[in-house]
């Protein structure tokens, strides 16, 4: 099986930073020519909780991300995937449910793979099997990584967590690099499974110190060397080199 050739193309972000450096072009060609186009409104649920589905998903821009719900009512975020980034494998192979609810934040298009038509694809062409495993072994890496920044102190964390979202969503301001994403206070807080309440006063000392401007629903980074070196200075050097940041 081949793409069709008179398929658009997906937009470069999808194949753009860690996908680009693990699969080869022409897996990542093939899963275009399989795919459909959808459009999300912030908010929006692409799946839920314990819903079957083997389809693998692909953000072509805003940001998506997976959650999962305590017995006491918690919100935990599962993951966080933004341009260039592909998610479903799980379920693509292993036949079971959704681990968690994918949910936009902002406006959000995603690249849908049906799952079928790509276990055809990798049976006739099986050695793209190889670059599945090693797109689960980094996401099992960045997990692990995940796992160490969530021991860091708050200030790391949220450092960590603007440096990420600069890195995808970065375009230049008069005054800095604006995170060009509509970002609430309360949504990244549930991204870092913390209260509002201690991103805001981190979010305000950083501010204080001249590190990043504060707008409504906007945040832009005005010294993000002095952000790094923070980060590195309250324990998060190494996820900040893990994660390329």
């Amino acid at each position: 099986m081949s793409p069709d050739p008179g398929t658009p193309a997906a937009p470069r972000a999808l194949w753009s930073e860690n996908w680009s450096s693990i699969v080869s072009p022409e897996l990542s060609a093939a899963l275009a020519g399989l795919g459909h186009r959808r459009m999300l409104a912030s908010g929006e649920q692409l799946y839920g909780r314990g819903e079957t589905g083997t389809d693998l998903i692909g953000v072509v821009s805003g940001l998506i991300r997976i959650v999962g719900i305590t017995p006491d009512g918690y919100e935990g975020l599962l993951g966080l995937y933004r341009p260039g980034s592909w998610f479903g494998e799980m379920s693509l192979f292993d036949r079971l449910p959704r681990p968690g609810d994918a949910v936009a934040v902002g406006e959000t298009e995603v690249l849908i793979v049906p799952g079928q038509r790509l276990l055809e694809l990798l049976d006739a062409h099986p050695q793209w099997y190889r670059d599945f495993a090693r797109v689960l072994s980094h996401k099992l890496r960045m997990a692990l990584t995940h796992i160490e920044s969530t021991t860091l102190p708050v200030s790391a964390r949220v450092g960590l967590r603007l440096l990420d979202l600069a890195a995808a969503y970065a375009r230049p301001a008069d005054d800095g690099v604006l995170i060009d994403l509509s970002l609430p206070q309360e949504e990244l807080a549930r991204m870092l499974g913390l209260t509002r309440q201690s991103v805001n006063k981190e979010l305000r000392q950083f501010q204080s110190r001249g590190w990043l401007q504060l707008q409504r629903g906007r945040i832009t980074l005005t010294d993000i060397p002095a952000l790094r070196r923070e980060v590195r200075a309250t324990g998060g050097g190494a996820v900040l080199d893990a994660q390329g940041l």
